[in-house]
């Protein structure tokens, strides 16, 4: 049974992108606020076309195998609470390996969760590693970013992150209220609408094995330096691994968060507002989310009054994790739970 998001779908397909741009909301509030108050007929009629239509996708991937005699989960859609703007909230932000023509459910290529406390003025980051072997709720174990798979069996990407938010939580024990999908290529346009980021890269980048969209195979090379990144390009340094492992993709992929985030306040609201339009265009498609409109604003108004030196990011890795080679002879990760669990109530406790 296909079920609507709370947002007309041009809307929550905008919006959603608050919490990470911090004050783009509040501009594309009072933008298509205005807009949705002259159009509701319209908005309507896009969020009936929403919700419908999805199919498993093929991705070119192993298919998921559901464990032998596993009793699916009972389906949990994920609703939003009453959020009033003064509690901390946590949010699972997916980014999905989604090629050019696929349906929406795909796997989780990254994972992290977002933490606002507005009482501190104050957020985390945490990144999860893709290869971390969890149980999954009604599945048995597998790799935490196959949950989404799992969840959506039927086509519905609100089950999918249904069962997300639950095998986050329920293995690392962190409350998860809210889901934002994304997938590559509303990545890639955010970006270049924000014209590009600066990144200091480190060290020199070489990834002869870096994935093209095709399956084959696109070979990266970025010197260490200060860059100014275009969206393709910081999709690259993001999702490249074979130069070094999975845990600095992940602090590269916190690294390009952090730097989009600089660049959105940078702009400024006027320019911002300006770029609202086409910014709507290119990443309607990319875009799922389960936060409300007020919900939104609140989190926009928030992270804009954060402080840099009041964000803290870390990644589950090395000192959180052992390596474990499953009975079947799959490569994983296992959670280090007496090392993890400081760590998590450091940055999801109040």
């Amino acid at each position: 049974m296909n079920r609507q998001p709370l947002l007309p779908g041009w809307l929550s397909a905008l919006l959603s992108v608050a919490f990470v741009f911090s004050a783009i909301a509040v501009l594309f509030f009072a933008y298509f606020t205005v807009q949705h108050l002259m159009s509701e007929s319209a908005n309507e009629a896009a969020a009936d076309g929403l919700g419908g239509g999805l199919e498993p996708v093929d991705n070119g991937l192993a298919p998921v195998t559901v464990v032998e005699g596993a009793t699916p989960a009972p389906t949990v859609q994920p609703t939003p609470a009453a959020w009033e703007g003064t509690e901390r909230v946590n949010i699972l932000l997916l980014g999905i390996d989604r090629r050019p023509g696929e349906a929406f459910v795909s796997r989780t290529d990254s994972m992290m969760v977002i933490s606002i406390n507005p009482a501190t003025k104050s957020a985390s980051v945490l990144s999860i590693p893709r290869d971390l072997y969890v149980q999954i709720p009604g599945y048995g174990e597998d790799r935490i970013n196959t949950a989404l798979v799992y969840g959506a069996r039927d086509g519905d990407y609100l089950d999918g992150a249904a069962l997300a938010m639950q095998t986050v939580s329920s293995n690392l024990n962190i409350p998860i209220h809210h889901f934002v999908l994304v997938d590559f290529g509303a990545f890639v346009r955010i970006i270049d609408i924000l014209e590009g980021i600066d990144v200091e890269v480190p060290y020199d980048i070489d990834d002869s094995l870096y994935p093209d969209m095709d399956f084959g195979y696109d070979p990266l090379f970025i010197p260490a330096g200060l860059h100014h990144f275009d969206g393709q390009t910081a999709l690259k340094y993001a999702r490249t691994r074979h130069a070094d492992s999975d845990f600095n993709r992940a602090y590269r992929q916190q690294q390009v968060l952090f730097a989009a985030r600089r660049q959105a306040l940078n702009l400024g609201f006027g320019e911002l507002l300006l770029r609202a339009p086409s910014l709507y265009r290119e990443v309607e498609d990319g875009i799922r989310t389960d936060l409300s409109l007020e919900q939104i604003l609140r989190l926009a108004t928030t992270v804009g009054d954060i402080p840099a030196e009041n964000m803290r990011n870390a990644v589950l890795d090395q000192d959180y994790v052992t390596s474990y080679r499953t009975p079947g002879g799959a490569s994983v990760l296992l959670l280090n739970v007496d090392a993890a669990l400081p760590l998590i109530q450091d940055l999801f406790s109040d």
